[in-house]
């Protein structure tokens, strides 16, 4: 993107994807009974692979020159060898599959821009709230066209977390299960509902204050990440890693940057 009018028009088409994905994902119920196990407590659907082949039709077509990388895709490169690449799309056709297989209202569709490994625009799209979430670097982020600023919490024993739960067989669910403990005796309340881009929105809308994952692949966190980020707020990889290569991914409000580092950094060491 050569300048801010490329970005933003970008940032337009992104919101046209997202809200296409939203409508098919919606009257895609029946697709959505042809269920794919992908490892134990990981699901997705024929539909998840559906939109994803849409989208990448639409993206090839308005930006042939542009990678692409989809949770369902198969891919013959690392994603740390794609990115090397100046700009990648990386998309999640429907982020929280378990819980739209079961019909709990809690999925979305994310998508990101990133330009030299970094995302320059985001769109998270949920569909059961009508609620779109949209983001392009240094031009703020927005939920229905309405501004967002993260939280001015400045305790953690009043700020809300939220995390997304390990798989079934993770190998760090004996390290994860004590820092869950110490999150909920320190916070005011934790959060847990199945959707990584959407937890990300919400700690960019306020509505939480501090969030941290495991085992989380690069297509759920990029567009938050930039909401995050656009909203006033902070992310950062636990192990020192690039975040797209980690899988440890930690954010808060600036106020609570530094003790909500300090909580969760034992279990990284």
């Amino acid at each position: 993107m050569n300048s801010p009018y490329e970005l933003l028009q970008a940032r337009d088409f992104a919101c046209s994807l997202g809200q296409l994905a939203a409508e098919r994902l919606q009257r895609g119920r029946e697709q959505a009974r042809m269920i794919i196990e992908k490892a134990q407590g990981d699901w997705c659907s024929e539909l998840d692979l559906q939109i994803e082949n849409l989208l990448r039709e639409r993206i090839a077509e308005r930006y042939p020159e542009h990678l692409f990388w989809g949770e369902e895709s198969l891919h013959s490169r690392p994603i740390a060898a794609l990115l090397q690449h100046h700009h990648v799309w990386l998309v999640d056709p429907i982020d929280g599959s378990m819980n739209f297989l079961r019909g709990y209202p809690q999925y979305a569709v994310s998508i990101a821009l990133l330009h030299d490994s970094m995302p320059v625009v985001a769109c998270i799209v949920d569909p059961v709230r009508q609620e779109t979430y949209l983001a392009a670097r240094g031009h703020g982020a927005y939920c229905n066209g309405q501004p967002l600023q993260v939280a001015a919490t400045a305790s953690l024993s009043q700020a809300v977390a939220a995390t997304v739960f390990p798989k079934p067989k993770a190998d760090f669910m004996q390290q994860y299960l004590p820092e869950l403990g110490r999150v909920m005796r320190t916070c005011s309340g934790v959060r847990r509902a199945g959707s990584m881009a959407l937890e990300l929105a919400y700690l960019a809308a306020g509505r939480i204050d501090v969030f941290w994952e495991r085992g989380m692949g690069a297509w759920d966190a990029a567009a938050g990440m930039l909401l995050i980020e656009e909203a006033g707020g902070m992310l950062w990889s636990l192990d020192e890693q690039p975040w797209y290569a980690s899988g440890t991914l930690a954010a808060s409000t600036p106020a609570l940057r530094s003790a909500w580092h300090e909580l969760l950094q034992t279990a990284f060491t």
